[in-house]
């Protein structure tokens, strides 16, 4: 798939891990909800599980970014790696929620850490021509693997108990991990300045803010995030309350989705073009937002799978290349902070959303959650798109220019 020669063998062995751990990671995630739900757990609870997971990345991205920018690749993949596994080994043998939540949220910090690193260096292992190939072969195969994962995680914690579903995650995190120190590109740190702090040491945030193409772009998934991001909370409850189906319908489910994020993470690895990438962005989410729509009316569990794959092809287009324009249009020096920026921003709002979702399934139902969700999704959609064709007619072209800083490296 990828005309990459030097790199291959890296970029190779840095797509396994990473799609090893991936497997491993929604196996256990999809356990853990299931335990909880078992376990008599409200939604809230469910809210704050995944919210735990994600929340790190907004208060840590100042200094995840400045950390990822500023030492060897190679170590800080090692030793977020040796964390990564010690959390989720200690997940294994502990019942009460709020050690689990805690410890999700550790394995969230450590996660953060490796996921800005792994942004930073795939594209110096693939090399700046093929940027846009190697993030859709990435999210493609995570994605791909992770089609079976919810399944796999929903079988194995009815079967066998949540314990042997988190310890399979532990043994992914090994596998990353030792991927890690074998890969041979590595990213080090920038020159240092008089200061002794790296050249042109702006923060991520400030990085985004000042990208014509970026900013307008990322506010508005954030925006859209914090509004959708909720019917994470109540899938289990629609599936398993409000359509009487099994556990293994949910991981199902989740699974169609996956399937959707795959051939649209595949589709998008061919588009060649910023104002392509930029399109293709925003209708992606829209499609995404329409596809969750109809769960607020469908008689049957089995009719949420097309509908999943549907909004997972939109969600394939719009990941690949809402990634594809950060990596693109941020200079290597500075993509451990736009990176940790970018991952605060928008898990920070999916990470609000999930904890909205808890407090506002409380008072609607799950279908009515998603009813709302997904029609404020398409209108937060349509507005992004709105906000770009009239600056694109207004510039008088459909592109913005690069900024003017080289690549270094």
């Amino acid at each position: 798939m990828l005309n990459i020669n030097p790199g291959r063998r890296d970029l190779l062995i840095a797509l396994a891990g990473r799609a090893v751990s991936t497997f491993g990671d929604e196996v256990a995630l999809v356990a853990l909800i299931l335990r909880l739900q078992a376990d008599g757990a409200r939604p809230y609870e469910v809210g704050l599980l995944l919210a735990a997971g994600i929340l790190p990345l907004l208060f840590l991205s100042r200094p995840v970014g400045r950390l990822v920018d500023s030492h060897d690749s190679r170590h800080l993949l090692f030793g977020a790696g040796v964390l990564e596994v010690a959390c989720t080994v200690s997940l294994v043998f502990v019942d009460s929620v709020v050690v689990i939540v805690m410890l999700v949220a550790l394995l969230g910090a450590a996660a953060s850490v490796a996921a800005a690193t792994w942004s930073a260096l795939v594209p110096r292992i693939a090399g700046e021509e093929h940027v846009a190939e190697a993030v859709s072969a990435q999210q493609s195969l995570n994605a791909l693997v992770m089609v079976g994962a919810p399944a796999v995680g929903g079988l194995l914690a009815g079967a066998f108990g949540t314990r042997l579903p988190l310890a399979v995650d532990a043994a992914t995190f090994v596998v990353v991990t030792v991927a890690a120190a074998l890969v041979r590109t590595r990213r080090r740190p920038a020159a240092l300045g008089p200061d002794g702090r790296p050249a042109r040491a702006r923060g991520g945030f400030e990085i985004l803010r000042t990208d014509p193409v970026l900013a307008p772009l990322v506010i508005g998934l954030v925006v859209l995030v914090l509004l959708v991001g909720m019917v994470d909370v109540v899938l289990v409850f629609l599936i398993r309350a409000t359509l009487h189906a099994g556990g293994a319908w949910y991981g199902i489910a989740e699974a169609a989705w996956i399937a959707g994020l795959v051939a649209g993470s595949l589709g998008a690895g061919r588009l060649r073009t910023e104002r392509a990438q930029i399109w293709a962005t925003i209708v992606g989410a829209g499609v995404a937002c329409a596809a969750l729509v109809p769960f607020a009316v469908v008689p049957a569990v089995w009719m949420l799978l097309p509908l999943s794959v549907l909004g997972g092809t939109g969600n394939g287009y719009a990941n690949v290349c809402a990634s594809t324009l950060l990596v693109s249009r941020t200079p290597d020096a500075e993509r451990g902070r736009v990176s940790a920026a970018a991952n605060a921003a928008i898990g920070g709002a999916q990470g609000a959303s999930l904890l909205a979702g808890g407090a506002v399934a409380a008072v609607l139902s799950p279908r009515a959650i998603y009813a709302m969700a997904g029609l404020l999704g398409v209108a937060t959609a349509i507005a992004i798109g709105v906000f770009h064709a009239t600056r694109a007619a207004r510039t008088g072209r459909h592109l913005l220019p690069l900024p003017e800083q080289p690549l270094s490296g």
